[in-house]
């Protein structure tokens, strides 16, 4: 549906098939609003393309037309763009009611004074109307902050959480890590010794002895044994230290400070996001990351942070089977950017215009609130930047975070 270029210009559309009804009630618009536009169409049909075509700023509509009832109309398709009056010439109470709840905005019957006073039903439905699209902008942007101070109050128990967690992590994963370094040094040692051993068997056992020892050495697989202990251990902590860096990255990711401003290494920030989102990333996509020379930034990195991982999430959200996602940094300017691309279905044209609307989502049931993007855009603005998409269908989507590198925050 298209609206109406001139929006200065009054639109009033109506629908009816009584030519002296409608020459009295044109008659009357005409005195009241000498500027207007009118339409008249005599049917539900012409109706529909009527306003399929532009979208009327009023309408007035017959409740019985030739080819249906008005309020039938209205009642199957989704609430109009614009108010409608709905008349008849024989109305009692529950048609009235049926209009209102049809999604009229108002009810009048036929008579010499009601076309008379069309003009003031007019006016009084366009006041009317313009509060209630008032009340709706008020209730939908305290359902937006709202949402968004829930969404707060999610990320600090996210963050008290975390830090309680990487807590009770780190004292076990620290005697765990000393005592698998203890364990290498003592295996290094049992290694030392079983070689001796063997050199002393080797020059005084007799020829019994070494076949004896050589076989219960063969079925022990004693010499692949002592081969892979080493690698054992070795891999053995190189896990513990990436459990241990991913608790420093929770720590981080949830330090009290972290709503402060702070000159930030943005590219330490993105590590360490990355090392907490690995696991829903590493089953999907292939992460490719090119992390430029940048400046530091004056930023609040828990809430940049939090932006990076609502990318990364939604582009391996976006993926179908293995794909690839690149986060890139790079420098233009005095600005920051922060590039997030992945090589997923992409974005449909009429879905890419609501995207950062709070609650829009193309996610399954319970697999996106519609938050994270709309939050995410709230965020960047707040530190003086702009988050912008890119997206061709069937080819993947770019997310860029772009962050002046001298800038005042808000909020």
């Amino acid at each position: 549906m298209q609206t109406d270029p001139n929006t200065a210009v009054l639109h009033i559309l109506i629908a009816e098939d009584d030519a002296g009804h409608t020459t009295a009630i044109r008659r009357r618009l005409e005195q009241d609003y000498p500027e207007a536009r009118m339409t008249v169409v005599a049917s539900l049909r012409e109706y529909r393309e009527s306003i399929a075509a532009v979208s009327p700023t009023i309408a007035i509509m017959d409740l019985n037309l030739p080819d249906g009832r008005s309020l039938d109309l209205l009642t199957a398709v989704p609430a109009p763009a614009f108010p409608v009056i709905i008349m008849t010439s024989f109305g009692n109470e529950q048609v009235a009611v049926d209009a209102i709840k049809a999604g009229a905005l108002d009810y009048i019957v036929k008579s010499t004074e009601t076309f008379a006073a069309i003009g003031a039903s007019v006016g009084r439905a366009l006041r009317e109307w313009s509060l209630l699209q008032e009340k709706k902008q008020m209730e939908q942007l305290l359902k937006e902050s709202q949402a968004q101070i829930i969404q707060q109050e999610k990320m600090a128990s996210i963050g008290q959480l975390a830090a309680g967690v990487a807590h009770e992590i780190n004292n076990p994963m620290g005697y765990i890590t000393s005592n698998m370094n203890m364990l290498g040094r003592y295996a290094d040692k049992l290694v030392r010794f079983i070689e001796a051993q063997s050199q002393a068997v080797a020059s005084c056992a007799d020829e019994a002895t070494k076949t004896s020892l050589a076989e219960l050495r063969r079925q022990l697989k004693l010499d692949a044994v002592m081969k892979d202990l080493r690698e054992l251990i070795d891999e053995s902590l190189e896990g513990a230290n990436r459990v241990s860096k991913i608790v420093q990255d929770l720590k981080s990711f949830s330090r009290a400070e972290g709503n402060e401003a702070v000159r930030c290494d943005l590219n330490e920030t993105i590590r360490s996001t990355i090392n907490i989102v690995h696991n829903e990333i590493k089953y999907v996509a292939e992460l490719e990351l090119q992390l430029g020379d940048i400046p530091a930034v004056l930023c609040r990195p828990q809430q940049i942070s939090q932006v990076v991982m609502n990318l990364l999430v939604n582009a391996a959200h976006a993926i179908t089977g293995k794909g690839i996602i690149r986060l890139a940094t790079t420098l233009a300017d005095d600005t920051v950017e922060i590039n997030v691309s992945d090589n997923g279905g992409g974005i449909s044209p009429e879905h890419l215009e609501k995207i950062f609307e709070p609650f829009f989502t193309t996610k399954e049931a319970g697999k996106g609130t519609g938050l994270g993007l709309a939050i995410s855009s709230d965020i960047v603005r707040k530190h003086g930047g702009e988050l912008l998409v890119r997206s061709v269908v069937g080819s993947g989507t770019t997310f860029t975070v772009r962050l002046p590198c001298k800038q005042e925050l808000s909020g």
